[in-house]
């Protein structure tokens, strides 16, 4: 009997073994290991999350890709269309550019129900952008009845379309109006909350920003009042600017790091990454996507070059200087967003990207 029970001990242990193995050989194939959390933040060896919480704040990873209408005149089937439908199925989610906040608190709509059905198809979840319209600013803000109204709009818009959340996206903001967005969004969000849905806002990033661009956006007041921030890395250089890279890596790492700790953590952060380009003469750029980028080379005998320090590709022909994003450049800044496992990334915008940017997302950003 005790010779029985021995063999019956060292079996089980064999058997035991042979799990591991097996386990570890099935989650292990990846050519390289995940990231792991920098130091000091949650779920690193020197500041271990509370039992359980790290899988409690940190949600499934997003991939948004923002969806922009097509030119006035053009079918709804152009524009972003054609990258949403080939890619969609490296994305969670979509970002319509559709609604328009006023002075009044209406919401002006440019949506698009073959969009809508496409993306229902493709199984993405809808996170339309809601913008101010250009002058209603102070109004839409400061004043607590147009408020209130466009917040109970903006919350039945919702509803109705069944869209899983929404992005508020106010830009161009003076700084005076930091304790007014603020206020926005502390209105806005329990009322979200209480219909289960997302509450994503875009920002500009903090970091060698100028005040009158960044100053309006308290991160951790608006961390407090949204599921997630949207940090904008892009437009270090933008169409009236010097001419120069759209995000430097640097400038890049620096504005994701400051977001995720003035945040509460990487499970708050949404990473911003731009697709496109701009061609300047002096300090007037024209917005150019990759493809554009690459015929305005081949047609005027322009050497493309990469810029190893900012990591962003970019040429000159006659008195123009171009730069832009493609996949080398679009690869580095997945490789720093990895360090810090932020909730998400966002790519603005489907259609100005080079197709080979995909593949990088599905193996550097796993979803």
């Amino acid at each position: 009997m005790t010779i029985l029970r021995y063999s019956k001990i060292l079996t089980s242990i064999v058997l035991l073994c042979f799990v591991i193995v097996v386990v570890g050989l099935a989650g292990g194939c990846s050519n390289k290991p995940a990231p792991k959390p920098l130091p000091g933040m949650l779920g690193s060896e020197e500041n271990p999350a509370p039992g359980g919480l790290e899988k409690a704040v940190m949600p499934p990873r997003m991939v948004i890709g923002y969806y922009e209408n097509p030119w006035p005149g053009t079918p709804d089937k152009t524009g972003s269309f054609p990258s949403m439908k080939t890619f969609g199925k490296s994305m969670t989610g979509v970002g319509p550019f559709w609604y328009k906040a006023t002075k009044d608190g209406s919401i002006e709509a440019k949506d698009s129900q073959v969009v809508y059905d496409s993306a229902r198809n493709l199984g993405l979840q809808i996170y339309p952008l809601i913008t101010n319209k250009t002058g209603s600013t102070e109004d839409l803000l400061g004043n607590p009845e147009v408020r209130s109204k466009a917040i109970d709009n903006i919350v039945k818009l919702v509803q109705e379309k069944q869209y899983e959340g929404i992005n508020i996206d106010f830009e161009l903001l003076p700084p005076k109006q930091r304790d007014n967005l603020t206020s926005f969004m502390t209105e806005l969000y329990p009322k979200m909350k209480s219909i289960n849905k997302t509450v994503i806002i875009s920002v500009f990033p903090q970091v060698d920003v100028a005040e009158d661009v960044a100053g309006a956006y308290n991160y951790p007041e608006l961390a407090k009042n949204a599921d997630f921030l949207q940090i904008m890395t892009y437009d270090n250089h933008w169409s009236t600017s010097k001419p120069g890279p759209i995000a430097p890596i640097d400038w890049y790492e620096k504005n994701i790091k400051y977001a995720i700790d003035n945040c509460g953590g990487p499970h708050k952060v949404i990473i911003g990454i731009g697709l496109y380009g701009y061609d300047w003469v002096g300090k007037e750029g024209e917005t150019i996507t990759y493809v554009d980028a690459l015929v305005r080379a081949e047609q005027h005998g322009a050497k493309i070059m990469y810029d190893e320090a900012v990591q962003a590709p970019h040429f000159s022909y006659k008195d123009h200087e171009v730069w832009f994003e493609n996949d080398r450049s679009i690869a580095a800044k997945l490789d720093v967003i990895a360090k810090y496992n932020p909730a998400g990334i966002a790519l603005w915008r489907l259609g100005q990207e080079q197709p080979e940017v995909w593949p990088l997302i599905d193996t550097k950003f796993r979803r």
